[in-house]
């Protein structure tokens, strides 16, 4: 938990084989509104109970949703058992997807768990130590955990939504709640505290690699600059550290813009994406070589994930390809 401003608070997760997502903790007059719900309702009710012994005991009315994913959402319903009269707050888009997709993600999510399990035993047939066989044991049960957890999963759908923007107003201080275009996802909103000079940003910042699966990196980066236009001074991003200046968001951008490009114009030059994905490397693309964004992102990857082996950055870095080359035109 770190504090960001007065009466704001970044609940950053810490790393999980099911990976889950920060949450932005907003404390008003007599309530508190937080962004983002992590992977599971036992992961959000765990941050309902921080909250209350760490923060503040009032009472948490609005729960927001910045997309529709997995590990933003799935924990939805603990906020609803904890108070049946929550307000879930999301884009029109974010709660057309969750119903659209929410089920079958959170399928495919426990679907993918044996799989993991194999990845995890193949990890922890190479340990040297006790620890980093307890260490690797600990993630089977994490796996097992969410399985079970998760095998009868129903969405929460969002009970207010919104196509532009909306205003949670209070005296301690307003949130404006704002859709400035698509990038990670096509519903993608952020809160912004002008009293506190803070975006919480949900996963189009992110310190990660971003996913770029559900994205749109031709308008991602517009999407980036408009958001800049805000006041404000801090981000909490959907995965890894508080960002204090600006300096990571235009790193990202740049990194987008690098790369949305060159993927397109391999594919129309006839390349297979395998092709592809050996010609762009970590060491090919300037935006990482740019003021150690790729070292910045590497570090987060390595302190917030929990990984198999394979070099992280290298991974996602294939992904983001992957993701670009099926969209891109022939």
């Amino acid at each position: 938990m770190e504090k960001v401003a007065d009466g704001v608070f970044a609940a950053l997760a810490k790393p999980q084989v099911m990976i889950n997502c920060n949450a932005a903790i907003f404390v008003n007059s007599d309530h508190v509104v937080v962004l983002d719900a992590h992977s599971k309702p036992s992961a959000a009710a765990s941050l309902i109970n921080q909250i209350a012994g760490e923060i503040t005991t009032k009472p948490v009315p609005y729960l927001i949703n910045s997309h529709f994913h997995w590990d933003h959402t799935q924990g939805d319903s603990a906020y609803k058992a904890k108070n049946p009269k929550v307000t879930i707050v999301a884009s029109d888009t974010t709660k057309q997807l969750m119903a659209q997709l929410g089920r079958n993600r959170a399928k495919e999510s426990v679907d993918s768990v044996p799989r993991m399990i194999d990845q995890v035993q193949a990890q922890m047939s190479k340990s040297k130590s006790p620890e980093d066989r307890a260490y690797w044991k600990e993630q089977i049960r994490q796996l097992n955990a969410y399985r079970r957890e998760m095998e009868n999963y129903s969405p929460d759908l969002p009970t207010l939504t919104f196509a532009k923007s909306y205003v949670l107003e209070d005296s301690m201080g307003d949130l404006h709640l704002e859709f400035h275009g698509r990038a990670h996802t096509a519903g993608d909103i952020v809160v912004f505290s002008p009293q506190k000079r803070v975006v919480a940003s949900g996963d189009m910042i992110s310190g990660f690699l971003p996913f770029m699966g559900d994205g749109y990196p031709g308008e991602w980066p517009g999407t980036i600059t408009s958001v800049e236009k805000l006041a404000f001074d801090q981000t909490i991003t959907g995965h890894g550290p508080v960002q204090h200046d600006r300096a990571r968001i235009g790193q990202l951008r740049n990194y987008i813009e690098e790369l949305t490009p060159r993927v397109a114009e391999a594919k129309k030059a006839g390349n297979p994406l395998a092709e592809v994905q050996k010609l762009i490397t970590v060491s090919s693309l300037k935006s990482f070589r740019s003021e150690g964004y790729g070292d910045y992102v590497a570090q987060n990857l390595d302190n917030f994930t929990v990984h198999f082996g394979q070099n992280p950055l290298e991974a996602r870095l294939a992904g983001n390809i992957e993701a670009i080359y099926q969209k891109a035109k022939p």
